[in-house]
């Protein structure tokens, strides 16, 4: 849990840079910490040097999938319980029950939704 004062930390896991800088400028506005990765493994390097409040993930992504990285994630005590969304273009049924049954708090389909509604949704994770 965060102490008073301390400032929320994300992990976002994303390789379209375009979106990672939207996401930058958003969450800047929300006087959250972020850090950045391109692929899955990345975001394991991050994790084990920084604790992260919660994760957005993109499951399409370079070198491996958002479904490999959340299949990681649940083996490791430390970081099982961070909560994960996802914001995905895989919008089929099967896709949205895989990230859900390998542990994400929300699956998010990015045609279906605006960048502050993931930051919403996001943010009441971090609450």
């Amino acid at each position: 849990m965060l102490g008073k004062g301390e400032k929320k930390k994300i992990l976002i896991v994303e390789d379209d840079a375009f979106l990672v800088n939207a996401y930058k400028l958003r969450f800047g506005e929300e006087n959250v910490d972020m850090e950045i990765a391109t692929n899955h493994q990345e975001a394991l390097l991050v994790l084990q040097k920084n604790p992260m409040n919660a994760i957005i993930l993109d499951v399409r992504l370079p070198g491996g999938s958002g479904f490999d990285f959340l299949e990681v994630k649940q083996t490791h005590a430390m970081w099982k319980n961070v909560p994960v969304v996802v914001v995905s273009n895989l919008s089929q049924d099967k896709d949205i029950e895989r990230g859900m049954k390998l542990g994400a708090v929300e699956y998010i389909v990015k045609a279906d939704c605006r960048l502050c509604d993931v930051t919403k949704k996001v943010m009441s994770h971090l609450a």
